[in-house]
């Protein structure tokens, strides 16, 4: 057997009946990227209330970096050892579907009400009729500033696109006067991530531009423009070039960039910024039309589990999804639940910014996801990004890197116009 058996005691299993005996006998495999981030107050008490609901069931929850995740998740997949419970960055889930691996939801949670009171991204995530996921949280955005920063350049809080890039090169100082920056206006992920497809794609839904509609790629015009918008504030100086979301939002936290982009878990870094840092931190609506939307994480629960083993799991997702467990999300990580109207005053007291994150979660008009192709999502980010990492990196213009981009997504994924 591939996972570990917590041994009981022989008087134990004396008194207990068949079927809990050998929930006795089980550790659910629950590794999550959130363990270390705000989340992993809220993942630490619901496990810890589940093994008290159900004796003699353990769950092994573990931590796994974000940038491994998803390539550790494969692996384990492709091996035929996935963990129990499958936590995963919600772009994902089509291709996992796709595959094959995932077991459908439907049947437990159609005796639910969670299709019913979930945020409406959760119908999304379907394939062919069946649900392979629940949402734990839609993507809500800030632009995340110093404030002390903004003031001293006389900069006030941009509000449209134009005013972003100006604000960000009145900020990159030389502070030293080494003649070397070091405090940069803006820090953008332009890394060869899913992350840096999630900027080009901020900048192209916030231009109330989809990549893909009607089974039909945006065309290498648009592409263009979006991409030479990006390469300005790296031609600019006004952020490093190639930072991924950690060196990012060090970058920021540290006191060295002046603004950049997070999602609504950003004020979970705030325990650790440097001290000029923590008191004087805002977070203001993103200054762009629209905004990339979509469902950001879920629970899942693989096929090649036993009966009894999908049980316990749809026990954990049950409880994760409960009114109860909803609402102390809200409270625990300040970000803005699945379930809906389970942010009440107290959580929004605590979380000056939950409601602006919550507006940003409803307000999307667009998505960061190539609509009718969900499943190819994979392939999507990473001809998106070897085409901008390479224009970031000068080998490419911006059109070329379009017409890169361009040709590779029409040559590898089929049906694509």
């Amino acid at each position: 057997m591939r996972r570990s058996i917590a041994a009981l005691g022989l008087g134990l299993a004396a008194i207990l009946p068949a079927a809990d005996r050998a929930a006795a006998q089980t550790v659910l495999d629950f590794p999550t990227y959130q363990l270390e981030e705000s989340f992993g107050p809220w993942w630490k008490a619901l496990t810890e209330a589940y093994e008290r609901e159900n004796p003699g069931v353990r769950i092994k929850l573990t931590n796994a970096p974000s940038n491994d995740h998803h390539r550790m998740l494969t692996t384990r997949f492709a091996a035929g050892n996935p963990p129990d419970i499958v936590h995963m960055t919600a772009r994902f889930i089509w291709g996992y579907a796709d595959e094959g691996v995932l077991e459908p939801l439907d049947r437990w949670m159609d005796k639910t009400d969670i299709k019913r009171s979930w945020v409406p991204s959760q119908a999304s995530l379907s394939v062919a009729g069946a649900t392979y996921g629940l949402v734990m949280l839609n993507y809500g955005w800030g632009l995340v500033y110093n404030e002390a920063m903004l003031r001293q350049a006389g900069v006030a809080v941009p509000t449209t696109e134009p005013e972003l890039f100006e604000a960000a090169r009145k900020l990159t100082r030389d502070r030293d006067g080494d003649g070397r920056t070091d405090q940069f206006g803006m820090a953008l992920n332009t890394s060869s991530s899913s992350w840096g497809f999630m900027t080009f794609m901020h900048f192209h839904n916030g231009r109330d531009r989809d990549i893909v509609q009607n089974r039909k790629l945006d065309d290498v015009a648009e592409i263009t423009r979006t991409l030479a918008r990006i390469q300005e504030y790296v031609k600019a100086g006004v952020t490093p070039a190639g930072l991924d979301n950690n060196p990012m939002r060090q970058l920021f936290w540290q006191g060295n960039a002046a603004m950049y982009i997070d999602g609504s878990w950003a004020p979970g870094y705030a325990e650790r910024a440097a001290d000029a840092v923590r008191s004087g931190w805002r977070i203001a609506p993103l200054p762009f039309p629209n905004l990339a939307g979509g469902p950001s994480n879920a629970l899942a629960m693989p096929k090649d589990i036993s009966a009894e083993r999908k049980e316990l799991v749809w026990k954990f997702i049950q409880m994760a999804a409960s009114p109860e467990w909803q609402k102390r999300y809200a409270m625990v990580t300040g970000n803005p639940p699945g379930r809906l109207g389970s942010v009440d005053g107290e959580a929004r007291e605590k979380w000056p910014f939950l409601a602006l994150f919550e507006a940003s979660a409803s307000r999307p008009s667009r998505s960061h996801l190539p609509i009718g192709f969900e499943n190819e999502y994979n392939r999507f980010s990473s001809i998106f990004t070897e085409g901008m990492t390479a224009m970031v990196a000068g080998r490419l213009t911006p059109e070329a890197a379009a017409r890169q981009i361009t040709a590779g997504l029409k040559r590898e994924i089929k049906g694509l116009e």
